[in-house]
């Protein structure tokens, strides 16, 4: 009901709108396209994520490992 009734409109309006966007993803490209742009979305964060801590641990010469772990 919270969703609906907008009284957190920061959590609603990432609802709608990402809801919205997949809609009209839907609307324009098939289904298999729309999951293969959005596993190349989330790979190219989580490469970027690894990249940046690499590169954050090699200037503060730390030895965290790996984030993903």
């Amino acid at each position: 009901h919270d969703l609906l009734f907008w009284r957190d409109v920061r959590k609603t309006g990432v609802v709608f709108g990402l809801s919205l966007l997949l809609l009209l993803s839907l609307a324009a490209l098939s289904v298999i396209s729309v999951v293969a742009h959005f596993a190349l979305a989330l790979l190219s964060v989580t490469i970027s994520l690894r990249v940046y801590k690499a590169v954050v641990q090699a200037v503060q010469k730390s030895e965290e490992g790996h984030p993903f772990r």
